[in-house]
């Protein structure tokens, strides 16, 4: 979990980015916590996986490394694709937009 771009260079999230954040980096690893995040930030599952992807195709989202980011990403479009949601191309894409691309 260690990040090597300047201070200086990192964008800056509010806190309620930065725990969901935190909630995902924590809960990926055991396969999400699903019946946690309505409670916990008061939007549906697949609204939280794609605002966290939003998150990490920022460039510098603060104390991510290359691998990491990958593997969330990687794990926020598994949960979405559980969720009904198509591939996308890219991890900003919205449903709306992935559906008219494909």
């Amino acid at each position: 979990m260690t990040d090597s771009t300047p201070p200086e260079d990192r964008e800056t999230m509010d806190a309620h980015e930065n725990a969901m954040l935190t909630f995902i980096r924590t809960w990926h690893l055991y396969g999400g916590s699903d019946d946690q995040i309505l409670p916990e930030f008061g939007i549906s599952e697949p609204t939280f996986y794609q605002r966290v992807l939003a998150l990490l195709a920022r460039p510098r989202t603060v104390g991510l490394g290359d691998e990491e980011r990958k593997a969330l990403i990687t794990f926020c479009m598994a949960k979405l694709r559980e969720y009904g949601y198509p591939q996308r191309d890219r991890p900003g894409m919205t449903r709306q937009r992935a559906i008219r691309h494909s």
